[in-house]
């Protein structure tokens, strides 16, 4: 037997380089030599520090320390092999060791960090089976060794080995629920993480059809294919054609309305804001109209404005604030984490705008604009009752506009 591996019960000088254990010069010094019964106190009290042995009383104690053996562990030296049929167990005094296992193509997996003040080899200790990971020193470790066979030797060999399996069980419960937890969370963690992988595709595919609809329209206008743009068929295609993708995306999502700003909570008060804010803006569209005089001619303001445009632009409002706001706008703020949503109004803002040109240059630059007020208004609010009448007013305020 080494050195490093003497029993405490026979006399060593191992413990006396261990923490905690007796200083062996000290002892010399006062020209005592140091005795079996410190090292087992001192066994002793590394041994109360984990929470297992800790439950055991003064007696059973004793009987563990006395077969404990004190082990140095260089760093790189595995002290427990997967497979192995042994019972002993290991208490970690100082430095970290880390616990492996192979795959069935021989690749190794870490499965945790083993730290001072914690004990290996407590299930193979409980239920007689063989090892289950190995165990590898990371740094130089200090460990208690005690040894099964040690255990089995003593004379009441049957009390201790039943309170310390005792002990022991009620500890490695506690931890595998512990771990259990731990796992749970984890494996909750990667399905969130699954789950968002998913849903940016999902955007992604959006944003694409998005600007494929938009190129396609303009595509259509620019080789005269629509001569009036104002037609209200081609406005209604127009909608179709884009709301398609994002009812499409809504589904696969599973996005409920409420995520959409659809919902009953604040909707009153973001239509009585909303309703404020469509007053001031009205006031000056007023006096201008009224400075103005007599309307233009019908043919030349592109739209004319009736009840049933007035019906169908409410539609159409509603429509495009559900997919610009409710569901562009809030999934750029989840994917970019934007908790402010600065950016996520600009982005949103920029790729609606640019689905209107169509309707030329000034209908992309007034609709960038309108577009971050209402992702601004729709971030204050948080529900598209107030945005929808704020975009269908401050358009039907911009034909009226051109009528004059």
């Amino acid at each position: 037997m080494s050195r490093m591996e003497r029993p405490l019960r026979d006399g060593t000088d191992a413990l006396a380089a261990e923490p905690g254990g007796v200083d062996s010069a000290t002892a010399r010094s006062h020209g005592t030599p140091l005795s079996a019964e410190a090292a087992v106190e001192t066994a002793m009290t590394q041994l109360r520090a984990h929470e297992a042995f800790a439950r055991l009383d003064e007696r059973t104690l004793r009987s563990v320390a006395s077969a404990s053996i004190a082990r140095t562990l260089s760093p790189g030296e595995t002290f427990v092999e997967e497979g192995d049929v042994s019972r002993d167990l290991f208490l970690i005094l100082s430095g970290t060791a880390v616990a492996v296992r192979r795959d069935d193509n021989g690749s190794e997996i870490a499965l945790n960090t083993i730290e001072p003040g914690d004990c290996v080899g407590e299930l193979a200790f409980v239920s007689g089976e063989t090892r289950h990971a190995s165990v590898r020193a990371e740094t130089t470790c200090h460990v208690l060794l005690i040894s099964a066979d040690a255990l089995d030797a003593l004379p009441d060999h049957l009390s201790v080995l039943r309170d310390l399996t005792g002990a022991l069980a009620s500890v490695a419960v506690r931890r595998t629920r512990q771990m259990s937890d731990a796992m749970l969370v984890t494996l909750q963690e990667q399905l969130a993480i699954k789950t968002l992988q998913n849903q940016f595709g999902y955007f992604l595919v959006l944003t694409i059809s998005l600007f494929i609809v938009s190129f396609a329209l303009f595509y259509l206008v620019a080789e005269q294919y629509v001569v009036n743009v104002y037609d209200p068929g081609f406005t209604w295609q127009t909608v179709f054609l884009l709301a398609i993708p994002c009812l499409a995306i809504i589904r696969l999502m599973k996005i409920p309305a409420r995520d959409l700003g659809i919902k009953r909570e604040g909707v009153w008060r973001s239509l009585g804001q909303s309703a404020v804010i469509c007053a001031a803006l009205t006031a000056p569209v007023a006096i201008y109209i009224a400075m103005s005089g007599s309307p233009a001619a019908a043919e030349n303001s592109g739209a004319t404005i009736t009840p049933l445009f007035l019906l169908q632009y409410f539609v159409h409002s509603a429509i495009q604030e559900v997919g610009a706001r409710g569901l562009l706008q809030n999934l750029f703020q989840k994917f970019l984490s934007d908790s402010r949503g600065h950016k996520s109004v600009l982005l949103t803002s920029t790729i609606f705008s640019s689905l209107h040109i169509t309707f030329g240059i000034d209908a992309v630059l007034v609709t960038l604009v309108a577009s971050i007020l209402f992702g601004y208004v729709f971030l204050w609010q948080k529900n598209l009752a107030g945005v929808v009448l704020l975009h269908f007013w401050l358009g039907t305020l911009a034909a009226v506009l051109v009528a004059f």
